[in-house]
């Protein structure tokens, strides 16, 4: 036994439910199953459609692909996203970063002057955060060399590790550096 899902053409409404003993047998006679079937007014399907529409080539009922969804109102697009008519299909533009805010008019995303500015300054806070760690780590290192140094110690691998602090340090104040002068511009 099978369920056959009869839908209104002018509606798209599921108006019955008729269990068939094949499908077959419905195609060969629909009104033995649902006696006011109508083959001008009515489609029919196998499987329940959240969404249904009859398919503009083949006259068959099936669930609305995600284009239709949207250009019939069931579904909206997310930020980044926007219809392409010509080869009815939904386009979606990767956000390039944190800061930026779509234009559903140009479809392009937009940096946000004031969000840039918020990120960048979170982002300066971090790292000046993390500064202060590789300095108070280089400050202990300084110190376990010293130790090591007084005790006969091999210092290499503590000698290694306050080359690399060094390293990091140069390379965030730098970073720091740049991030702040994007700042006072951004702010002007």
């Amino acid at each position: 036994m099978t369920v056959i899902y009869i839908y209104l053409i002018a509606t798209m409404e599921c108006i019955a439910k008729p269990v068939v003993t094949t499908v077959g047998e419905f195609k060969e006679n629909p009104i033995l199953f649902y006696p006011d079937w109508n083959d001008e007014t009515m489609k029919w399907s196998e499987a329940l459609l959240t969404n249904p529409v009859v398919d503009k080539e083949t006259g068959q009922l099936r669930e609305m692909n995600e284009f239709e969804k949207v250009k019939a109102g069931k579904r909206i697009l997310d930020d980044g996203s926007y219809l392409d008519e010509e080869h009815k299909t939904i386009v979606t533009i990767t956000k390039p970063n944190e800061y930026s805010k779509w234009d559903k008019d140009g479809n392009t995303w937009i940096e946000d002057k004031a969000l840039k500015l918020q990120f960048l300054k979170n982002e300066r806070y971090k790292k000046q955060q993390s500064y202060l760690a590789y300095k108070k780590e280089l400050a202990e290192k300084e110190s376990e060399k010293t130790e090591f140094e007084d005790l006969g110690f091999d210092t290499s691998e503590t000698e290694e590790r306050i080359i690399e602090i060094n390293s990091e340090l140069d390379l965030l104040k730098t970073e720091i550096a740049k991030m702040t002068k994007e700042i006072k511009q951004l702010e002007k």
